[in-house]
């Protein structure tokens, strides 16, 4: 069931990856959900259920380092998920605080080889067995999946701020993601320093891959929205700037023609409200329904205000 689970999520960030790539090379700000599907699916494929896990280890060395990176690499992708919902519309990859998961991934590394040294050759559940005898094994995956539920509690909390019919899915991912951390933290100090428990050992798998599978689709359909809201803007300019020559408004100088849609939207609405108070030609009530039209737009509202 895991492997079904975690090729569904792999097909799901696949679809994401070809279907926002014009978008993507288009709109400097789509480049960072879709970076976070891109490495998603590289996250994926390291999990060993499409390439063997052992053949993708032995480019690293055979010594379990692609768990290390399995770890960062899922660490980075759902925080740019995350960024992909909350950075502002000016937001590029490189300007994002990149801080975080930088320090993130440096005491995973730091963790993982210091704490093991010696980790013995390829294995999917190399941290769950070595944690039998290991308290560096221990140490490391309380670390790995302690960092883990923090990206996924802010996940959870930077929902709030998502489109309604993406929200729950975001959120029921980050509730899996964070449930699996935690079950899995609670599976390796039992198993270290108590007695292991196979009813919390299985715990992880079923609570933490439907997760990832939920923010997939939340990621899903965020990109669908995207797209139609994206377009939605693109319609209203067109129709703005029809009405903006035709009552002589000028578009402002101080918006260039590649700012972000929304910002050209704002600022030609703006313009053209005013030159009708500055001409006394109060609009029409076709055109003020337009105007309605961009407010709703501009608000993520689903339909405009006819008064």
């Amino acid at each position: 069931m895991t492997v079904v689970l975690i090729d569904v999520a792999l097909a799901g960030l696949l679809a994401v990856v070809v279907g926002r790539a014009r978008a993507a090379w288009r709109f400097p700000r789509a480049r960072i959900g879709w970076l976070g599907a891109l490495v998603g699916v590289i996250a994926l494929l390291t999990q060993g259920t499409i390439i063997p896990l052992p053949a993708l280890d032995a480019l690293l060395g055979g010594t379990n380092v692609l768990k290390l990176v399995q770890n960062v690499l899922t660490m980075v992708s759902l925080w740019l998920g995350i960024q992909a919902g909350t950075a502002p519309v000016t937001a590029r990859v490189h300007t994002l605080r990149w801080s975080f998961p930088a320090f993130l991934g440096i005491l995973f590394a730091v963790v993982f080889f210091v704490a093991m040294p010696e980790r013995g050759s390829s294995s999917f559940h190399f941290v769950e067995n070595a944690a039998v005898t290991s308290t560096g094994a221990w140490l490391y995956g309380v670390v790995h999946m302690a960092g883990i539920a923090l990206v996924g509690a802010l996940l959870f909390r930077s929902a709030k701020g998502s489109l309604p019919g993406v929200r729950p899915f975001f959120r029921a991912g980050a509730v899996g993601i964070v449930l699996g951390c935690v079950s899995e933290i609670v599976d390796l100090t039992m198993t270290r320093f108590f007695q292991s428990n196979d009813v919390v050992g299985a715990l992880f798998d079923p609570l933490f891959y439907p997760g990832v599978v939920a923010f997939v689709v939340g990621m899903l359909r965020a990109s669908r929205a995207a797209t139609c809201i994206r377009r939605r803007g693109e319609r209203l300019l067109r129709r703005l700037g029809d009405l903006a020559r035709q009552r002589g408004v000028q578009r402002l100088a101080t918006v260039s023609s590649d700012a972000p849609v929304d910002s050209r939207l704002h600022a030609l609405r703006v313009a053209v409200e005013d030159a009708a108070i500055a001409t006394s030609s109060p609009l029409t009530a076709e055109q003020r329904a337009l105007l309605d039209d961009v407010d709703a737009h501009l608000t993520r509202q689903p339909t405009g205000v006819r008064a």
